[in-house]
Parts: C-alpha cells; structure tokens; sequence
C-alpha cells in the first residue's frame, strides 16, 4: 500500500520533469538516477551485485522489453496528462492476470478474473471514449502508448517473476537498467532537439523523487515482494496507485477530473479488484 501510495505522486513528478527535459533524455536521466541510488544501497545491505553467466542472455532481453516500455511510456505521457496516464498506466494487473494464464504455471485465468477484466476495459473505453467526443488525437496517442506500456510492464513482471528466484532484486533491477541507459541516451541525440531545455528546483526535485526513490528503491522493494508473492496477487494492491494519483494530479498539477475520467477510475480500480481477489478463501493469503 504505501508503494502504491508513492507510485501515485511518480506520474506527477515526470509530468513536472518533462517541461525542461524531453522524453527520452527524462528516461536516461531517471534511470541514471536510479542505478546510482540501487548501487549504494546495495553496498550499505553488502548484496553483491555479480552475475551468473548463463543469467546473461535473460538480462540482455529483460533490458530490452525495458527500452522499449519505458520508452513508449515516456513518449506518452508527454502527449497526455498524469492523471489519465496514472489511470492507463496501472491496468498493468489486468494485462499480468491476463498474460500470465498463458505464461506462468498455476496461474489461471477463472471467470471471476475473466469478469474484473472486462471490468477494466470498460473503464478504459469510457475515458478513451471521452477524448473521442472531443477530437483530442494527440492526447488520445499519448493515452494509447501509455496503454501500450502496461502491457509492457505486465510481460516484465512476469518475466520477472521467472527469474527471481534465480538471483538478487538488485541484480535484476539494476543491469536492466544500465543495459537501457545508452539507448535512451541515444534516441534522444537521434529524435530530440536537446539534452535539457532548462532546470529550475521543482523540475531538480521530480526527478530525486522519480529517479532516485521510485525507480531506484522502489523497484528494489516491488521486485523482493515479486519473490514472496504470486504475480496476480501482488498486482491486487495496485488499483490503488491510480486512485492516489488522480487526486495528486488534481491537486499538485490541477488536472481536471471530468465525470468520464472518474466513472472510467471507478471501473477500471473495481475490475482490477475483482481479478486479483481470491475466490478460494474470500481474502489474501500473504504466506
């Protein structure tokens, strides 16, 4: 709960980080950020940090699904607001319930889940359907790409999932971060015009936050608990993080929560409910 909580203010944090920096450096930056805060903390807990070689190939794929997600997800969010990208964005459960039927042993797609996702897809066609109405295409991108990423998210935590129990979540977190770094980095040397348009202290601060303790220590902490937990049960407390994040974009960005943003909340928060509750006791097991 509390990282979902915290995951809620990371969509405003970039949305801040963007006006002097464009996506793909805001990438590079944040995940620079991020492996610098995972290696010092590892060397406080004494993890060590090396890897196995057959764990190689595994890494160099992991690295690429997260170019690829953080890149969309980046462009995205800079054509749309954080309040519908915190929306779109944290579906991630219900495209990991999803996917997971097919690609993780004992995890099964029952008709309740079948029912909390179709829940969800219903509130993402009202707030898709929302911007429709108004011919925003540009904003409808960017809510599309965003989509796109959590699909994105969703096949890493699975993959994941795979390999935790195989080596330390620092080690996962922290290679598919710099075998991502130079591709950001380059794309924005290719595709943008600057590395940074102008920093000024809120803008210095998103990216502490983002960066350093987001996507640094909290990647750490949702990887560990990706060891303890089942995938889909894990995802269960993520219907929070949009809740959280509408309302801090409301309030520290003052986007508007027009009535299609929060039927769409309310659907898209009760469909992931559903998928991740268990049937078979009526509760969740954290054992």
């Amino acid at each position: 709960m509390f990282l979902c909580t915290l995951w809620g203010g990371n969509m405003v944090a970039m949305k801040v980080g963007l006006r002097g920096v464009p996506p793909m450096a805001t990438a590079g930056f944040r995940f620079l950020l991020a492996t610098i805060s995972i290696v010092l903390f590892a060397r406080v807990r004494r993890v060590s940090l090396a890897v196995e070689p057959g764990l190689w190939p595994h890494l160099l794929a992991l690295g690429a699904l997260f170019v690829v997600q953080h890149g969309i997800f980046f462009l995205g969010l800079n054509l749309t607001s954080a309040s519908r990208s915190a929306v779109f964005m944290f579906t991630q459960p219900v495209y990991t319930v999803l996917l997971a039927h097919f690609l993780v042993p004992g995890e099964r797609l029952t008709p309740a889940r079948a029912g909390g996702i179709l829940l969800s897809f219903l509130g993402l066609l009202v707030v898709f359907g929302e911007r429709l109405g108004g011919g925003n295409w540009g904003t409808l991108l960017g809510d599309g790409l965003v989509s796109a990423a959590a699909v994105g998210w969703a096949l890493q935590s699975i993959y994941m999932k795979h390999l935790v129990s195989r080596t330390e979540p620092f080690v996962l977190t922290l290679y598919q971060m710099l075998i991502a770094l130079p591709w950001f980095f380059l794309a924005n040397w290719l595709f943008e015009p600057r590395l940074i348009y102008y920093v000024d202290v809120r803008i210095a601060l998103a990216f502490l936050y983002h960066g350093s303790l987001i996507a640094g220590l909290t990647f750490v902490a949702w990887t560990t608990l990706l060891r303890r937990l089942q995938v889909g049960q894990l995802s269960a407390f993520i219907f929070l993080t949009p809740i959280s994040g509408v309302l801090l974009s409301r309030i520290l960005l003052g986007d508007p929560i027009t009535p299609g943003l929060v039927a769409g909340l309310v659907l898209v928060a009760a469909g992931i409910a559903v998928v991740n509750r268990r049937p078979e006791t009526g509760r969740r097991n954290f054992k």
